[in-house]
Parts: C-alpha cells; sequence; structure tokens
C-alpha cells in the first residue's frame, strides 16, 4: 500500500517520533572514575547515538564489480563527545580531571594507559515519552580523551548555565531494547 497523508498520520501515532529530550547518559565508569548518573548531577545537554559502518570491499571478476561487506567501524568511536551541564561546585569536572590523571599524569609520567576492558563503559539510554527506558546503548572500551575548556562570561553576567565537553574514545558499542509496554 501506497504511503499517503492518513496512512502515514495512523502510522506515525502508533509508532511516535523520538525527541531530542529523550535520552540521557546513564552512567560512565572509566579509567579514576565511576559517575552514576541517578547518583550525581550528571546531566548530558548534548550526546549523540553512534554509528556504525560497515566498510565495502571490491571484488572484480570477468569485467563485473562485486561489492562484498568487509569490517565494521564504529563513527568517531575515537572522539566521542558529550557537553554535560555543569554543576556550581564543578564537582563532575574534577572527577572526570582525576580520571584523565589516572590514564595519564604528566607530572609524574605514570597512569593506566593500558588498553581499556569491558568494565569501562559509558551508558547511554534512550526513553518513551514517559521517561522509561526504550534502548540502552552501551560503549565499550571507554576512556577518556579530552576535557574541554569551560567559558564564563563575565562581563555579561547573563546568568546562563555553563556547559563543558568532555570527548571519549571506545572500541565498540551494544545497543539492547527492551520490550515495549513491559
Amino acid at each position: 500500500m501506497a504511503t499517503n497523508i492518513l496512512n502515514f498520520f495512523s502510522r506515525a501515532t502508533d509508532a511516535q517520533f523520538s525527541r531530542d529530550f529523550l535520552f540521557r547518559v546513564q552512567d560512565l565508569q572509566i579509567k579514576g572514575a565511576k559517575l552514576v548518573g541517578d547518583q550525581e548531577l550528571l546531566y548530558a545537554r548534548t550526546a549523540n547515538l553512534p554509528g556504525r559502518a560497515i566498510e565495502n570491499k571490491i571484488a572484480n571478476y570477468s569485467g563485473q564489480q562485486f561489492n562484498v561487506p568487509g569490517k565494521s567501524t564504529y563513527t568517531n568511536s575515537e572522539a566521542f563527545s558529550i557537553e554535560f551541564y555543569m554543576d556550581a561546585t564543578g564537582d563532575i569536572r574534577q572527577k572526570l580531571e582525576a580520571a584523565s590523571r589516572t590514564v595519564f599524569d604528566d607530572q609524574t609520567t605514570t597512569g593506566q594507559y593500558e588498553m581499556p576492558g569491558d568494565g569501562d563503559v559509558i551508558t547511554l539510554v534512550m526513553l518513551d515519552k514517559q521517561l522509561k527506558p526504550v534502548k540502552t546503548i552501551t560503549l565499550y572500551g571507554a576512556s577518556i580523551r579530552d576535557i574541554g575548556e569551560v567559558g564564563y562570561q563575565i562581563a555579561d553576567g547573563t546568568g546562563e548555565i555553563v556547559n563543558m565537553t568532555c570527548t571519549f574514545s571506545y572500541h565498540w558499542y551494544k545497543s539492547d531494547m527492551y520490550v515495549s509496554g513491559a
């Protein structure tokens, strides 16, 4: 059956659409830091669902080109950024800075800079309109890479909430879907 405005409307009202605010960073468990979203002021302002691609490999035979699937790659897995709201005391930033020094401390030139394992994860959650989880995305082998600068607009004094961006790397991700209505 061809899609028209009536069956589109019916399908849209049945399935609904994801909204840009129905997403949470549930927790971060990386070398040097364990931040749990419901226990701390760990609120992401912006974040993305990770991407995944299958590389294309070409096999030629008798003048014909065949496209064959190759290895999987994870889009921006070396630079996965999350922008957080900054808490008034800077507690989350301080914990992330400590984690970065756990990975590598430039003052002592020591650290835990081995390959991150299965326990080093970032957990992202997609929510429904009742704020119940519908999908969990776990980034495995997560490690901190960059803690961005924080800008204060002292002269303007508008009272805007201050944000901070932190960049992580990860090896791969896994998605878990929940049964709707369960």
